[in-house]
């Protein structure tokens, strides 16, 4: 698979993936740019960098490694300093406005990302990578470095955390998909 095809393919996922894990979607862009043109160089003139055979693995662990650097770099980046800056209150604050209903998906997400803010960092890449980035255990064990047993081990703690997390939203929409 050639890099062009990697990044058609697999570049909406990693873009989902970083976005879910706290980065800004321009910025997740970003990181998923600058993986392609990192990776274009190393592979520049050789016709072929190391790990080559799975580009698309390449590509997510180059961009996740980028995110990285940049969140250890730049602090105001980190997840949890983006849920604990937003406004979470049940009501707009303005004049006018209708109060959030539990049914407004603006409400839902302020709710889901506070939940995962709440996951231990290691519950929540591996929950995010399986769900959003749809990787498989397998996968995921190589991209973490964790093993397979570990990492299935991680999806039933993070899933038990989050339906307490929010069982309250449960019970106001009648059901909280898996």
């Amino acid at each position: 698979m050639d890099l062009e095809r990697a990044y058609s393919e697999t570049g909406p996922k990693i873009v989902g993936y970083l976005v879910a894990t706290g980065t800004d979607e321009v910025t997740a862009r970003d990181l998923l740019h600058d993986a392609v043109v990192k990776i274009a160089k190393r592979t520049e003139g050789s016709g072929c960098a190391e790990g080559c055979d799975d580009l698309p693995a390449l590509l997510f662990t180059t961009a996740r490694n980028l995110r990285a650097n940049r969140v250890r770099d730049d602090a105001r980046l980190t997840f949890v300093d983006e849920v604990r800056d937003a406004d979470v209150s049940d009501d707009s604050g303005g004049e006018g406005l209708a109060p959030l209903l539990p049914s407004d998906a603006a409400y839902l997400r302020r709710r889901l990302m506070g939940a995962f803010a709440e996951l231990p960092a290691a519950l929540r890449e591996t929950y995010v990578l399986y769900q959003i980035g749809e990787r498989s255990v397998r996968e995921i064990a190589k991209l973490t470095g964790a093993g397979e047993s570990l990492v299935k081990v991680r999806l039933h703690r993070a899933k038990l955390s989050l339906r307490k997390l929010l069982d309250d939203v449960k019970g106001e929409l009648g059901h909280v998909p898996d």
